[in-house]
């Protein structure tokens, strides 16, 4: 009878040990945030969002980890040019425009309210001629099956212009923690009309 029994719980202990070699590895909790300070903003962006070095105009700059199937990772960098700088909404809308080549961009533009302020959201896929360098050199590097998520924030300070921008599926699985960055809710937003040309 004892020994029926040692055998039988080396067996369950066995079992046990080849379930737990099965189950997959938990991801990283989404709704795991740390607060960021971008000038007078406040963002709270995933503790996986690496921090890289800020500079004149790029108020916070961060490495978001690529998602399965994307080579590279995305960033997301807040620009900030003082009360005025940086152009008006539709100025801004365009350039960002000419950054995908039109055949076979897609393209939606929304606006909305969060805790930070008033949005304007630009969501565009396609092939990106992406930035590489200075960017008064105005050099690019084509990227297809590229994302772009550009927001124009109004704040008492003046205008924040956030973009979180790289592969497609990586771009996808982040942007929810763009919103939450901002304090914003995708539900409230309205299409707003924008020219492609």
């Amino acid at each position: 009878m004892t020994i029926r029994c040692r055998i039988f719980g080396a067996a369950c202990c066995l079992a046990a040990l080849v379930l737990v070699d099965e189950l997959p590895a938990t991801a990283a909790d989404p709704s795991e945030t740390k607060a960021i300070k971008a000038d007078d903003l406040t963002l709270n962006v995933p503790k996986a969002w690496r921090e890289g070095k800020p500079s004149q105009f790029r108020k916070a700059q961060l490495t978001i980890p690529k998602v399965e199937g994307d080579k590279d990772d995305a960033e997301f960098v807040v620009f900030y040019f003082g009360g005025g700088g940086g152009g008006g909404v539709e100025a801004n809308i365009q350039r960002w425009v000419k950054q995908f080549q039109p055949k076979d961009r897609k393209m939606k533009v929304t606006s909305g309210k969060s805790s930070q302020g008033d949005y304007v959201l630009v969501d565009q896929t396609g092939t990106w001629n992406k930035p590489v360098g200075r960017m008064q050199d105005g050099r690019t590097v084509e990227m297809p099956n590229a994302r772009a998520l550009s927001v124009i924030l109004s704040t008492k300070e003046g205008n924040y212009f956030l973009r979180l921008t790289g592969p497609e599926k990586t771009v996808s699985a982040n942007a929810d923690a763009l919103r939450t960055a901002i304090g914003a809710d995708a539900k409230s937003e309205k299409e707003r009309p924008a020219a492609q040309d």
